[in-house]
């Protein structure tokens, strides 16, 4: 495993060489790395740092948990632990090792739930705030929808397990005891499946898992052998003969509900990846959600006939016919793309212990298997991908997920990738002109690499280089800032993502001309901003290494400091001006007077979050009365010298308005050259098969017979100044409109 060696080496390096620069524990500095890898990884949501170190506790026992976070997909509380030795040969990741770092969190959570947690504690140290939250999630009732119903317990490290770990049940526990007079020693097992009667998983995570998840593009596929995970002999099916070569197969069964709620139990949100949307909850008694509750509960033998049922696709699956039923026995990389709600529902029910069996309850399923996971259309878009948008667009599911749903592919996201390469910042920072890369898709920039061999290879990274790629996630929280709503920020990456997307792709489709050139470059602007920001806080915080005196401490509340802080700055700004996008794209930095503002503001945003009035300073910086009583009620005045570099509304809009022109009359010919691309006596035929349809309205006939004859002649009317007449853009991109209607009803020519 050359490659693996090569990886390890290096992440050591670099994990070194970071820790240098920053000032920080090379621990710390791991934990920070790996839990932004799991969160890209869509393994955790948000995580918190703890850090309080190992601390003694009742019974003299050891209890300690370097964070937190919430999986509200399947009602989680994720604790996490370091496991870490800062030498290129770790030793191993022993049994033994691993049952100590679980009895830590076990006792943190056993101190919350069931002892003193505030008699460790200093009363004011947020870990009790945190502890106190934990503890009313965990005790919430049933109808509460913040209720924990289960425990993930993940172990971060960087040794490499030992043989002997991996066949090994992590939930069990072999401990020695002494019997009578001769202390004759016998060994017990321990059951470590339950927490107060909450179910509990262990993960670990360690370098070689690492290595195989950043070579793939993908998540890990989930493997589901019903037989051996379930007991259980398949799913009774029926193939779907619909024709060859259409790049999948199609299936559609019935799936017990029990089995159903027992695959999301044991799997959690990853069967859901395909739907972007997170759990919605069965509050409320209007709630789609809550119906379905209803029914699980009361009238289960009903469930069948009242549900829709799940659309869901796989990689690959195996039938096998028995007494002549076909049942699917195995499935790779089941993912449910409508149907969420339904299927959380039912594990809610035996979770929470109101409908435990689910007895009588059946689920419609329809099952598309989609193997090509590799080939690309023009726009980047893998076929699979694009199955999987159509799928829950056009599903008919409780609550139809909307185009903005599926980020990557949406046509916003697709744009700005384009620009990203054509759109060359100056070269203040590099000898030549370099990108911005807009990374819509995880993994995309290593992707592009992997075609390249030799100096194309490095000519790629020289004109992107690593610090300068962007992903969408990363866009939605730098605009969310600009747009002054910092406590969205605060929620974390999949709250800000949803919520910008909904936004950015509405106003996309209403005005494509505004995302243009200078909306790339105000995007990179953002970036710089909050990077910038970002770094400031990074390089110069006090940590147990490198005591610099300053006043940000390592483990502080940075992802909460720097959107706070940009947004007050940008708030402050006199009504009529704006900050001089083009000087900061032209410097690719802040100004030494914005630079100012911001060592200012944050040390101001800090002091203000952190007085939260007994609520955690995490929990509190998600609130918009929080953002808005320091937006309006602590004093702040820019200097002059900021002020000095603003400029007015009016001169920014000038701008923008002459790039959008520019930006539209691009359009224009885009769409008068869909006219020319087709082959000679299209639009006729066109015609000729939509009217044989009675598929077009006089109107419609009339725009297909124009487009026809310009088509014949090669030629468009222009003005005198060469431009494209308004009337006849008109009919253009109404003919466009009307040949997708067509082709959306199968009248293709």
């Amino acid at each position: 495993m050359e490659g693996y060696e090569e990886y390890k080496r290096d992440f050591m390096e670099s994990l070194r060489a970071d820790s240098a620069i920053s000032g920080s524990d090379t621990e710390d500095e791991f934990l920070s790395r790996t839990l932004d890898m799991l969160s890209d990884y869509d393994e955790i949501q948000d995580p918190e740092r703890l850090g309080f170190g190992d601390k003694r506790c009742s019974g003299n026992h050891v209890m300690r948990a370097d964070g937190y976070c919430f999986d509200e997909t399947d009602h989680s509380l994720v604790l996490f632990i370091s496991d870490f030795e800062d030498v290129m040969e770790p030793s191993k990741l022993i049994m033994s090792r691993v049952d100590d770092l679980y009895w830590r969190m076990y006792y943190f959570l056993n101190e919350i739930c069931n002892g003193k947690i505030e008699e460790y504690f200093d009363e004011s140290d947020n870990v009790l705030k945190v502890a106190k939250m934990i503890k009313r999630r965990m005790t919430a009732g049933i109808d509460d929808p913040d209720q924990i119903l289960k425990i993930k317990m993940f172990i971060i490290t960087n040794k490499e397990l030992s043989t002997d770990l991996l066949n090994r049940n992590l939930l069990e526990t072999k401990i020695s005891t002494s019997k009578g007079k001769k202390s004759v020693r016998s060994t017990k097992k321990i059951k470590k499946d339950t927490f107060n009667g909450k179910p509990i998983e262990i993960n670990l995570w360690y370098p070689e898992r690492f290595y195989e998840k950043e070579k793939s593009a993908n998540n890990d596929p989930i493997v589901i052998d019903f037989q051996e995970d379930f007991s259980s002999p398949g799913i009774p099916c029926i193939k779907g003969n619909i024709g060859e070569n259409l790049g999948y197969e199609a299936y559609i069964a019935i799936i017990p509900g029990k089995l159903l709620a027992d695959i999301y139990i044991e799997h959690g949100s990853k069967v859901l990846e395909g739907n972007v949307r997170a759990f919605l909850g069965t509050g409320g008694s209007k709630s789609v959600n809550s119906g379905i509750r209803k029914t699980i509960n009361t009238a289960p033998e009903n469930f069948f006939t009242y549900n829709n049922g799940i659309a869901t696709t796989a990689a690959d699956v195996e039938v096998k016919e028995v007494n002549g039923q076909l049942y699917i026995t195995k499935i790779v990389d089941l993912q449910i793309i409508n149907g969420g709600q339904t299927t959380a529902s039912l594990a809610e029910a035996v979770l929470k212990k109101t409908n435990p069996n689910l007895d009588g309850i059946f689920v419609p399923m329809k099952l598309t298997v989609i193997d090509d996971r590799e080939t690309e259309d023009e726009n980047g878009v893998r076929f699979y991908d694009r199955m999987v948008q159509d799928i829950a667009k056009y599903a008919n599911s409780q609550n139809r997920v909307t185009a903005a749903d599926l980020f990557s592919n949406d046509p916003f996201h697709i744009a700005m990738e384009k620009m990203s390469k054509k759109c060359l910042a100056p070269p203040v920072h590099n000898p030549v002109p370099t990108g911005w890369y807009y990374e819509r898709s995880r993994k995309r920039y290593e992707q592009e690499q992997v075609k390249l061999k030799g100096d194309a290879l490095k000519r790629f990274k020289a004109k992107f280089p690593k610090f300068q790629v962007i992903t969408k996630e990363q866009l939605g929280m730098y605009l969310t800032t600009l747009a002054l709503r910092p406590y969205i920020v605060a929620k974390g990456k999949n709250f800000v993502i949803k919520e910008f997307n909904a936004i950015i792709s509405d106003e996309f489709r209403k005005n494509k001309e505004t995302f243009n050139e200078f909306y790339f470059k105000k995007c990179v602007c953002a970036a710089i901003i909050y990077r910038t920001t970002d770094n400031y806080l990074e390089t110069n915080k006090d940590s147990a290494k490198k005591q610099t005196g300053f006043w940000y401490k390592a483990g502080g509340y940075k992802l909460d400091i720097v959107p706070y802080s940009i947004a007050k700055i940008i708030s402050g700004i006199p009504g009529g001006y704006v900050l001089d996008w083009n000087l900061i794209w032209q410097k690719q930095a802040v100004s030494p007077a914005f630079m100012r503002e911001i060592e200012i503001v944050t040390k101001m945003t800090n002091d203000f979050i952190c007085d939260s009035h007994g609520v955690i300073v995490t929990e509190y910086c998600k609130k918009e009365e929080t953002w808005n009583t320091f937006r309006d009620t602590v004093p702040y005045t820019p200097s002059q010298q900021f002020l000095n570099e603003l400029v007015s509304v009016g001169y920014m809009k000038e701008q923008e308005a002459a790039v959008q022109k520019e930006q539209k009359d691009t359009n224009d010919i885009k769409f008068v050259m869909q006219l020319f691309d087709c082959e000679p006596g299209y639009w006729e035929k066109l015609l000729t098969a939509g009217a044989e349809r009675n598929a077009l309205s006089y109107a419609e006939k009339t725009y297909l017979a124009q487009a026809a004859e310009f088509a014949r002649k090669a030629v468009i009317p222009q003005t005198s100044s060469g431009k494209v007449p308004l009337k006849t853009m008109t009919m253009v991109k109404n003919v466009i409109e009307i040949k997708n209607k067509l082709e959306s009803l199968g009248i293709k020519v």
